[in-house]
This record gives structure tokens, C-alpha cells and sequence, in this order.
């Protein structure tokens, strides 16, 4: 059973637009989860410009965007629910 990788926009306009409050999800994320999550930041996923709802978030290979802290809990719980 492998990690998902989620990887969280920090960049200017994601981390003001939320990006800081899916750090704290992250943070809180209950052991069973975590323990199979890779969780990483990044600077910026070059998005932002090109007309799109910042925060994103990538998981796996797949970008996802105007991400909250509700909905990034729950497209972890999907991403590890598909990955069995």
C-alpha cells in the first residue's frame, strides 16, 4: 500500500487565499491518515497565472484548485479510499 503525494501551493496568492489553512489541516491529520500521506510545499505550481482559483493543491498528478480546508480532507480520504 503506497503513499499519495500531496503536495500544497505556498506561493503568494495561494497561501493568502488559503493556502496557510491547509497547512493546519495537514498538521491535525489523524495517524492513520498521516502515516500514509507524503506531504510536501511548494513555492508555487505556476498556476496562478493563467486564470485559475488559487489555493491548489496537487495530489498525485492531478491539480486541483480552490481547495479548502473541508474539501482537502476529503480529497485525501477519496485518494486513499482509491488507492486500496
Amino acid at each position: 500500500m503506497g503513499k499519495i503525494e500531496v503536495k500544497i501551493c505556498m506561493g503568494t496568492m495561494c497561501y493568502v487565499m488559503g493556502g496557510a489553512e491547509l497547512k493546519a489541516v495537514v498538521d491535525t491529520l489523524p495517524p492513520e491518515i498521516r502515516d500514509r500521506v507524503e506531504i510536501s510545499y511548494s513555492p508555487c505550481l505556476g498556476t496562478c497565472n493563467n486564470g485559475g482559483e488559487p489555493p491548489y493543491v496537487k495530489i498525485n498528478d492531478r491539480l486541483v484548485a480552490r481547495v479548502s480546508k473541508t474539501s482537502l480532507l476529503q480529497i485525501i480520504k477519496e485518494e486513499l479510499y482509491n488507492a486500496v
